[in-house]
């Protein structure tokens, strides 16, 4: 699905990350570890167009998308989810209503009774503004958006920041919802509880990928344990 190679960038002149490379599955979950300042949220921007990389190369189904901007890479079915996906001046059904109007044709109303399916807890605010959720309420309707616009990749900057251990909880049981849906994602957290969600890790640092692995196999690496479960 996604195949990033020898992948530069960064702001300006400065380097954030620096000769990146690993591939995405189609219908697998690969996830990115790394703690504050790793570089996952600047190699996230790149894949998503919103920073031109340095240099390398980024393959979506064998295609060359490097160069393209943001909202080119958003036509070619990558969605990224971050704490500005929302409308926060509309509606939630209006947000969502936006979501599914890039699938031309839909029938919104079956979309939206299905998403709601989903997302249960949706239903009792979609006439309330955006604006008025909370932030997990905002991140939960980010991913109902996200489900609506058929991506082809899903990509997910830092889920869990800023929620409560039982709001992560339930981020998490809904990004699994998301993989059972087989949906392609591409999660970068420092949370290691998304590791069970996932098929493959990756372990930034300083700008680069310094472990690699299957899940299982990482899972039980006892540097991994040791920097993100406090594990000795």
């Amino acid at each position: 699905m996604l195949k990033v190679e020898n992948l530069s960038s960064g702001y300006g002149s400065l380097k954030i990350i620096d000769g990146v490379s690993f591939e995405i599955k189609k219908n697998k979950v690969l996830l990115i570890l790394g703690l504050n300042g790793a570089g996952k949220t600047t190699l996230l921007k790149t894949i998503a167009g919103f920073l031109r990389p340095f240099s390398g190369k980024i393959l979506l189904e064998e295609k060359d998308i490097t160069n393209l901007n943001a909202y080119q890479k958003a036509k070619t079915g990558i969605t990224m989810i971050t704490e500005y996906a929302i409308f926060p001046d509309l509606t939630v059904k209006e947000n969502l209503e936006i979501a599914n109007s890039k699938n031309k044709g839909s029938d919104f109303k079956a979309e939206l009774k299905n998403i709601l399916k989903i997302f249960p807890e949706l239903t009792q605010f979609l006439n309330f503004k955006a604006q008025a959720l909370s932030g997990g309420q905002r991140k939960i309707l980010s991913m109902a958006m996200a489900i609506l616009s058929k991506p082809k990749l899903l990509i997910l900057d830092e889920p869990s920041t800023g929620l409560s251990p039982l709001l992560v909880s339930r981020i998490i049981k809904y990004t699994s919802m998301l993989k059972d849906m087989q949906i392609t994602m591409l999660i970068a957290e420092q949370n290691p509880s998304f590791i069970t969600v996932s098929d493959y890790v990756l372990v930034m640092d300083s700008g680069k990928i310094k472990l690699e692995g299957k899940t299982n196999e990482m899972y039980n690496n006892d540097e991994i344990r040791k920097t993100f479960f406090q594990i000795t």
